[in-house]
């Protein structure tokens, strides 16, 4: 895989050897978490099939350039899967292409591939009926996770839909509601066709009906495992079936003559914004390792870089964009950073062997090699920092390598894994996916049934308690067990004697939970209440984000990470300049 910038926005190359090429338009938001990873394997999929494979970003989305502000957002949308067309022709030699919509993009590709005459293929892949339906599901979304947060009191209004922290403007949600991608289809139906709805529904037999009868060939199939793919990214379940259905329809459409060559262009544009310098890269060797570097747009660089480390299984632009609005806040203010998806996450390649998902020890040498990788490029110093099993994979990376001299840790669930934590996960998992909130209909259907003699209320009341009961089991056990492990002095000692070694050492640690997070257990679990032996610790600052959750879905939430991460990295550097300071002044005093 290799990385393309184009147009202010991102692609990433699956490259192989066939004449007919393969353009995936995939989700937007939480979709786009939760999807992403299932897309790539998808991609990889295709270029093991001879098919040359272009993921892309759409503009203000992902890693490209700009935000929800942007004017004219849905049309830009549809030109960047026109531009992705274009840009993997050129690159590429492929005579032909086949389009891959999925949610948004399914919505979206009717109208990009309109009147084009290189598109031999669509699949559409979990489409909204509608462009209104589809505006209606994110307000829904909007409405179960950003509508239950606690009130900010310094919130600014937002004109538009904000669902799981990502904002779409009124205007984008305007033009979304007139796009009826049946009626834009059938513009350009004498071509095979691919549908896979969540459910089949006779307006989509009509379709098929309609593009046979205008020369073209049309399949559909139910998208199998679709709520088990979209209830969390970090639940996400691979649907393994359906993605092999959309592999072989394409498979079975590629053309076997090998492409005529085409120029490699190995020194690939950088992407500029407002005050910063983003480089797409794919670090070797296997596993490959995608990630993004983002540098100042000024020549003044600070001498440290932070490196963003997945949350939980989120890709690397981070919950709500998150990862990509600090990385350029710190670069418009001189500080560099490296955002990345561990082996087995996000854009990343699979690890050849089996690991414990999120927190397998092998990730602190994968964060290692990102490191590595930093220092032959000039930063001698990182500052690592991830949410939740981020935050894990940054504390023990942290404990081997002493050139990252700071630690952020946010929201951390775990610092020493054992078996309760492997149970937890799983149940989460379960939960989870049983609840898939974006599932078409699910939420109805999962509402009580106001018939029920048991009653929605007495029902609900036994679940929380079920849930408490759970959750004080597990507690008990992750203590335990934490203890037991200290007791035989397992693996070195307590997590508190890790984190002394680590202070002492030099590393600056900073801890950041938000305010009712489970992380506050598990702090106090190793370093008493209220983590009180952590905050005393020489080198160590915590800080608490109010009125947020676990992933810091609300704005002020990651904006206040942001400030919280700089203002570490400033202080130490004030420090060291004032050491830097007093050294040459006592060498100009002693000078004869």
């Amino acid at each position: 895989m290799r990385p393309i910038v184009f147009d202010k926005t991102v692609g990433w190359l699956h490259p192989a050897t066939g004449r007919r090429g393969v353009v995936i338009a995939g989700a937007h938001g939480f979709e786009d978490l939760c999807s992403r990873r299932f897309l790539t394997l998808m991609a990889r999929d295709m270029a093991a099939a001879r098919l040359p494979v272009l993921q892309i970003d759409y503009p203000g989305c992902g890693d490209a350039a700009g935000d929800h502000t942007e004017p004219g957002q849905v049309a830009a949308w549809v030109a960047s899967i026109a531009s992705a067309i274009d840009r993997l022709m050129s690159e590429t030699g492929v005579a032909d292409v086949l389009v891959v919509g999925f949610r948004l993009g399914a919505l979206l590709a009717p109208a990009a591939i309109a009147a084009r005459n290189d598109v031999a293929g669509l699949a559409l892949l979990a489409p909204p009926s509608s462009g209104k339906a589809y505006v209606r599901e994110m307000t829904g979304l909007s409405r179960m996770i950003d509508g239950t947060l606690p009130p900010y009191p310094d919130a600014e209004p937002f004109d538009g839909i904000e669902a799981a922290g990502f904002r779409v403007s009124a205007e984008t949600a305007a033009d979304l509601r007139m796009f009826e991608w049946r009626d834009r289809l059938a513009v350009s139906a004498k071509l095979d066709l691919l549908l896979m709805p969540t459910q089949v529904t006779p307006a989509n037999s009509d379709l098929a009906d309609r593009i046979a009868a205008a020369g073209g060939n049309a399949r559909i199939e139910t998208f199998d495992g679709f709520s088990r793919l979209m209830s969390t990214p970090t639940a996400s379940e691979i649907p393994q079936a359906t993605l092999d259905t959309v592999v072989q329809w394409a498979a079975g459409l590629s053309r076997s003559e090998p492409t005529a060559s085409a120029p490699i262009n190995h020194e690939q544009p950088g992407l500029e914004g407002d005050g910063y310098r983003e480089q797409p890269l794919v670090l070797g060797p296997a596993p490959e390792i995608c990630g993004v570097l983002c540098m100042p747009a000024g020549t003044e660089v600070s001498e440290e870089v932070v490196l963003i480390l997945n949350a939980g299984a989120i890709p690397h632009m981070g919950w709500a964009r998150g990862a990509v609005d600090m990385a350029r806040t710190l670069a418009r203010q001189g500080i560099a950073s490296m955002r990345a998806d561990l082996p087995g996450l996000g854009q990343s390649e699979t690890p050849g062997e089996k690991r414990q998902f999120l927190y397998d020890k092998r990730g602190r040498d994968d964060v290692i090699r990102i490191v590595d990788w930093l220092q032959r490029h000039g930063f001698e110093r990182v500052c690592a920092t991830g949410i939740c099993a981020g935050a894990y994979q940054a504390f023990h990376a942290a404990r081997r390598d002493p050139r990252i001299a700071h630690l952020a840790m946010v929201n951390p669930l775990c610092f020493s894994w054992n078996s309760s934590y492997a149970l937890e996960m799983g149940l989460s998992k379960i939960r989870d996916n049983a609840r898939a909130p974006l599932t078409p209909g699910v939420h109805q259907a999962a509402e009580a049934n106001p018939t029920d003699p048991v009653g929605p209320s007495l029902k609900s009341s036994v679940s929380k308690l079920g849930r408490r009961m759970l959750r004080r089991s597990l507690e008990m056990s992750k203590s335990s067990l934490s203890r037991l492990s200290s007791a035989h002095g397992s693996k070195g000692g307590s997590v508190e004697r890790w984190m002394r070694d680590l202070t002492k050492r030099g590393t600056e640690v900073l801890v950041v939970s938000c305010e009712g997070d489970l992380s506050h257990e598990e702090i106090a679990r190793h370093f008493g209440p209220d983590g009180e032996r952590l905050g005393r610790m020489s080198g160590v600052t915590m800080a608490l984000i109010p009125a947020a959750d676990h992933t810091l879905t609300p704005l002020h939430a990651r904006v206040q990470l942001t400030e919280h991460v700089a203002r570490l990295l400033s202080s130490t550097a004030t420090a060291r300049a004032n050491t830097r300071s007093s050294q040459l002044s006592n060498i100009a005093g002693d000078a004869p």
